[in-house]
């Protein structure tokens, strides 16, 4: 799952539960570095953060898994594969069932992003950087500069723009070095199918809320 669908399904009223819920994500691009969640902590910010993060791999495992997830990667393929012209298209729907499920939330739970976005910045970035470097991140020096940017770009909210979140692809590929220079035909595939593949997910999170919640 992405950012907003973690928080959404497991936030709590702990904020240092929550950015534990995106912790993994965040300690492998911000500082390239693995999270070590074996340890036991006599600190219940560092258990907060601990727990988030035990969270996130859980049911990260579930979603991809899921009959959701299968069936809305499926349903886009059939939307997008025949005509696309991008490499390693199964890369480009996954991202997308995880990008557009996102979206569908912000626009059916007006003020969530929001909410994510505030209680991020609630928390002490130096703390979770203390908590980081106990978990045996050798770069987590580098986290709080990084996690104020991320918060302070507020990029999530692009999803909401077509002309943006193309953006975001393109530059995803990059990230993860794929070779490819997306082109006038690749957007307007991805604009004319964009609405559809919110119809697909949209009725389906319900189910998928039920599917979270089995394991």
């Amino acid at each position: 799952m992405n950012f907003l669908a973690h928080y959404y399904f497991d936030r709590s009223e702990d904020i240092y539960f929550n950015v534990g819920l995106i912790l993994p994500d965040l300690s492998r691009n911000f500082c390239k570095g693995h999270l070590n969640l074996k340890q036991e902590f006599d600190n219940p910010v560092f258990d907060a953060l601990k727990n988030g993060s035990l969270m996130h791999l859980q049911k990260d495992k579930i979603f991809h898994q899921s009959a959701f997830f299968i069936d809305v990667q499926k349903q886009i393929s059939l939307l997008l594969n025949a005509e696309a012209l991008w490499p390693r298209k199964w890369f480009l729907n996954h991202v997308l069932a995880e990008i557009m499920l996102d979206r569908v939330l912000m626009d059916e739970h007006p003020g969530l992003c929001e909410n994510f976005y505030a209680d991020l910045e609630r928390a002490d970035a130096n703390v979770i950087s203390d908590f980081l470097r106990v978990g045996g991140v050798v770069n987590h020096s580098l986290f709080p500069e990084r996690y104020q940017k991320f918060i302070e770009h507020q990029f999530i909210f692009n999803y909401q723009h077509n002309e943006k979140l193309i953006i975001a692809l393109s530059r995803l590929y990059l990230k993860v070095g794929i070779q490819y220079e997306w082109q006038k035909a690749d957007e307007d595939l991805l604009n004319h199918h964009f609405v559809a593949i919110l119809d697909i997910i949209a009725p389906k999170v319900e189910y998928l809320t039920k599917e979270l919640k089995l394991k």
